[in-house]
């Protein structure tokens, strides 16, 4: 047998070394590359989230410019004004652009159910009903709506109790109104909590009072929202829904009646919407509920930056012609 060569085995020792290190470097250089593509797809992303964030901001601004301006020709809101025209996609620099204004005080504040205390701005800027008891008025609003709202193919409504419970959820004490719900209802769920017992901050907490569903909620939040202080509802953009739970006796038929009169003719005064529905309908309506005019508004913007799509909701307060932001946010409102 022929002696194997002590070099040839060296020789194969190198070359699986080499292998090995070549292999290794390979190993590194892609996770180098893919590491430097990651970086750079994040910072891509990052960029352009600020850049989306940025216009929307450019959209709020020029929503402010023209709140200010309508508040200069006009002391009544409607439908028909420019604010309330929804933005068409507009181009940008590698997207687009669009947005909306609502009139907030078109939709029933949650916050009204409870009676604050004189000085009602200090206790909005806490953001606490300050012991305030029930507002039977308003509630009667809320069941009013509530009983409106209904899913045809299930053949269910709301029940109309549901406005004590948020009542309840508001109010600073823990004495539960009739079927309402305080702590000892929600500190017995499988998973347990108390109530807020402050005003609320945003009306999408009303899928943590007990007895509304997710999709009860969704129902409602197209007619509800929820100010730091008590408001009327503007009756030149409340949606019929809302007008129909103004008063008991006022019909759909009615409620149909007074949008339609709003577009051509809107009301100037609370007055004359309260004069219309005492002459023309023998209703008798408290004209503390209604205003002709809004303080709120909600600007939703949309920009879209090559892969990011970014959507921001600012809360606005109108006062004495100067627009302050109340709240911003990212996501729903």
């Amino acid at each position: 047998m022929k002696p194997v060569n002590p070099n040839h085995k060296q020789r194969g020792v190198a070359l699986i070394t080499a292998l090995l290190v070549a292999a290794l470097v390979t190993v590194v250089a892609v996770a180098m590359a893919s590491r430097q593509q990651l970086d750079i797809r994040r910072t891509g992303n990052m960029l352009e989230a600020d850049q989306a964030y940025m216009y929307a901001l450019a959209a709020e601004s020029w929503v402010t410019q023209i709140l200010k301006e309508d508040k200069q020709k006009t002391q009544i809101d409607t439908l028909t004004e420019e604010w309330a025209m929804k933005l068409p996609p507009i181009p940008i620099e590698g997207g687009v652009i669009t947005g909306s204004v609502e009139d907030l005080q078109g939709r029933f504040n949650l916050n009204n159910l409870i009676e604050t205390k004189a000085g009602g701005d200090d206790n909005a800027a806490n953001n606490t009903a300050d012991n305030g008891k029930p507002d039977q008025a308003q509630i009667k609003i809320l069941q009013s709506l509530l009983a409106q709202v209904s899913f045809a193919e299930e053949k269910v409504q709301l029940s109309p109790f549901v406005a004590n419970r948020v009542a309840d959820w508001i109010d600073a004490n823990l004495n539960a109104l009739a079927d309402g719900a305080e702590d000892l209802l929600y500190l017995g769920l499988d998973i347990p909590y108390r109530t807020a017992n402050r005003l609320m901050a945003s009306s999408s907490e009303l899928a943590a009072v007990a007895g509304l569903s997710l999709r009860d909620v969704s129902a409602l939040l197209p007619l509800v929202t929820a100010l730091p202080v008590s408001t009327a509802v503007n009756v030149n953009t409340a949606p019929e829904m809302v007008l129909l739970s103004l008063h008991e006796d006022i019909t759909p038929r009615i409620a149909t009646e007074l949008a339609a009169m709003r577009v051509n003719t809107a009301f100037e005064t609370t007055d004359a919407f309260v004069k219309k529905l005492k002459d023309d309908y023998d209703i008798t309506l408290d004209k503390k509920r209604v205003s002709v005019s809004s303080e709120y508004f909600l600007v939703s913007s949309e920009a879209i930056i090559g892969r990011t799509t970014l959507r921001m909701y600012s809360l606005l307060e109108r006062k004495d012609n100067v627009i302050r932001v109340v709240s911003r946010g990212i996501g729903s409102y």
